[in-house]
Parts: structure tokens; C-alpha cells; sequence
């Protein structure tokens, strides 16, 4: 059985990185994987019959494969075109492809929110019923047992969307989202604790908090940085990663103008940047908690950031939106507030400071999850739907 992932590769980007993982897990399972890369960067400089022609020319390239597996997000079909490019550019793509009678999968990564969206006035309503029609008409039409393509999606509730958006029942099965996972952090006395904090700079009695990942705005930094604000002097928040090099977000910004602003609580925040992976597990290592207070409104079906989390050995608090709330009901492993309160957030943290026991059991509960979802074990739930299929 020969695969093909098309996807970004080798690239900053967490489904290029959601794929790395996959791929290393096939050839856990004795599977060779071939990729083709999606070079997103270069399409916003293309026109869109040229966008067309681009990926025209991956057909013949694709030939000699049994299982084609698309890994899909709206961006990288767009160019410079916007939603409707991506949905148009992306079902003329897949049109071409099912001439070639293979078997298709394609991995959602993101839920089509707009077709819950609530546009204002009759222009708005008017805009939202085209939308929906486009979408049923250009992609969830094709996802047909005739046609041999599927869907795989990451968790129950974007299963519902998908069905709801008119894709057939039998089309959309869900894998959950691969762990990157490796041994635990490992776990070190008090006394080497306090000795890893002096020579990190902070000091004996601190409380350390990490938020871990690509520094974007609905990961919920401001959250944080109120909650910091109300909590104890000797409380510190980690923040390690850096902006998206694809992003033209404001969090890191915002986060640096709050340093600024909040002198007293400055002191507090350290931004770590980028780390190689011996420096994160030191960072690990002198963490207390794990912090993923995502913005209300985040809709996601998946999170790399919250799995590295989890797979710290930390106890992880994060905010009830939906996908952690899922999560949650099934692995237990989360310790919840409502999303966009810091006063929550920080009362939770007081309190959990002093709750060994449950922090433990948490801790271990996302430890199990890791390893029960570790990429050897979804790549073979996939090599399975590819057979079955």
C-alpha cells in the first residue's frame, strides 16, 4: 500500500508539524510515507488560475498511489483570495483527484465556524445562506461512498458540524490528534528544584506557571497577565515560544506593552522565546502548573501547545471551551475555568496550590492520554481506516 500525505512541510507551522508526527509514526508501523509539500508562502503572490494550475500539477504526481491523504487548512487553498477562494480552489483540487478512482482521505483541522456565523441585516443573512450553499455544493457534496473520499476530524463535536453541513454519515470518522511523546519530565527533588530556580533566576518560593506554543491571541495572555496581577508576589509566569512567522498577531505585543504598563507585576513575567527541547524540560522541570486559558470564543478541534502539556507531567489549567471540555469528560485530565475570567483563574491557582493529591492524579491522567494517543498508536488507527476502507 503505497500513501501519500499532501501537507506543508518542514515548516513552522503545526500541521506540518501534525504531520512530521503522523509520518514517524507509520515508519513505527513499518510504513513508508511519502509527502507532498503544500508551499503555502508562495501561493498569496499567485493569481488564481495560476493557484489552479499548482496544484494541477501534483495529479500526475499522484498516480502511483493507493491512498492519497490530504491535511487540510482553509489557508493553504486561499492565496490572497479569502475564504471563497479556498472552498472554490480547494473542491477543483478534489474534483481532479477523484478522476484518479483512489482512495482520499482528508484531515479537517479546522471546523468550517462560518457557517455558524451570525452576519448582521439581510445582507448578512443573505451572505451566510450563499456560503452555506457553496460549501454543501463545492465540498461536502463530493464526500460520498461513491466517490471514495473521506473525512477524519479530531473530536465528537466537529463530527456534528460536519454531518450538519451535509457530509454523509459514513464519510467522517474520528482520530484524535497525535502526542508528540517522550518520558515524562522527569521529577526532581525540593532541594534540586530550588537550585534549577536560583540558577534560572527566580527564587526559592516562587510559584511557576508556563504557558507553552506559538504566542497568539486566543491562547488567552491577557487572561493570564490579569490573573498574575491578583495573585502573590512570588507567583511567576512563563512564557515560552514566539510570535507564528505566518502571524500578524498583536499578542506579543500586547504582552510587552503589559510589561511595560504593570511594573510591579513585570517583574514577574519572563518571555523566554523559541527553546530546543533539553531547555523546555528544564523550564518543565521548575513548573508548577501549566497554563491554557484560550479567549471564549476559540474554536478548535485540536491543540499541539495543550498536548505538550499534558505530556510535561504538570497539572494543566485551562479555560471550558469546548474542545478541552471534551477532552476533559473523556481523560479527566484538566483542572477547568470559565473562559476570559482571571479572577477564576487566579482564585483556581491559590487553590490548587495546596491540592497535592488531586494535582497528582491529574497530572497522571494526561500522562495516560499521552501515551494512549502517542503517534505510533494513531498512525496504526489510521493504517487501519486506510485498509478498511
Amino acid at each position: 500500500m503505497k500513501i501519500v500525505q499532501i501537507s506543508t512541510w518542514n515548516v513552522p507551522c503545526g500541521i506540518a508539524g501534525y504531520t512530521k508526527g503522523l509520518v514517524n509514526g507509520m515508519l513505527e508501523n513499518g510504513i513508508t510515507c511519502a509527502v507532498l509539500p503544500i508551499e503555502e508562502k508562495n501561493l498569496k503572490y499567485m493569481t488564481r488560475d495560476e493557484i489552479q494550475e499548482y496544484f494541477q500539477s501534483y495529479i500526475e504526481r499522484l498516480i502511483d498511489y493507493d491512498v492519497i491523504h490530504i491535511q487540510h487548512e482553509f489557508s493553504f487553498f486561499a492565496g490572497s483570495y479569502g475564504l471563497n477562494g479556498s472552498i472554490t480552489n480547494f473542491h477543483i483540487f478534489l474534483k481532479e483527484i477523484l478522476k484518479l478512482n483512489k482512495k482520499v482521505f482528508v484531515t479537517f483541522h479546522t471546523e468550517p465556524s462560518f457557517l455558524q456565523e451570525s452576519l448582521p441585516g439581510l445582507i448578512g443573512f443573505g451572505k451566510k445562506i450563499i456560503r452555506k450553499l457553496q460549501w454543501k455544493y463545492y465540498i461536502s457534496d463530493l464526500f460520498r461512498s461513491k466517490n471514495r473520499i473521506n473525512a477524519i476530524v479530531h473530536t465528537k463535536k466537529t463530527r456534528r458540524i460536519f454531518l450538519d453541513s451535509g457530509f454523509e454519515k459514513n464519510s467522517v470518522h474520528i482520530i484524535k490528534q497525535g502526542v508528540t511523546f517522550s518520558d515524562p519530565t522527569p521529577n526532581i527533588n525540593e532541594q534540586e528544584k530550588k537550585a534549577l530556580k536560583k540558577q534560572m533566576g527566580f527564587p526559592d518560593d516562587a510559584v511557576i506557571l508556563s504557558m507553552f506554543g506559538f504566542i497568539s491571541t486566543y491562547k488567552g495572555y491577557t487572561t493570564a497577565l490579569n490573573a498574575l496581577k491578583v495573585l502573590p508576589a512570588n507567583y511567576y509566569l512563563l512564557i515560552i515560544g514566539t510570535s507564528h512567522p505566518n502571524s500578524s498577531d498583536h499578542a506579543l505585543d500586547r504582552i510587552i506593552k503589559f510589561i511595560e504598563t504593570y511594573k510591579k507585576t513585570s517583574s514577574r513575567v519572563k518571555l523566554t522565546g523559541y527553546l530546543e527541547f533539553k531547555e523546555l524540560r528544564n523550564y518543565h522541570k521548575i513548573t508548577d502548573f501549566c497554563l491554557a486559558p484560550y479567549e471564549p470564543e476559540t474554536i478548535l478541534s485540536s491543540s499541539a501547545a495543550l498536548t505538550w502539556s499534558l505530556s510535561s507531567g504538570k497539572p494543566v489549567i485551562a479555560s471550558k471551551i469546548d474542545f478541552f471540555d471534551e477532552l476533559n469528560e473523556e481523560a479527566n485530565c484538566l483542572h477547568l475555568f470559565t473562559p476570559g475570567c482571571a479572577g477564576e483563574l487566579a482564585y483556581k491557582i491559590k487553590n490548587l496550590t495546596l491540592s497535592y493529591e488531586i494535582n497528582q492524579q491529574l497530572a497522571t491522567n494526561g500522562l495516560i492520554y499521552c501515551e494512549t494517543n502517542q503517534w505510533r498508536n494513531i498512525a496504526k488507527e489510521h493504517i487501519k481506516i486506510y485498509e478498511r476502507i
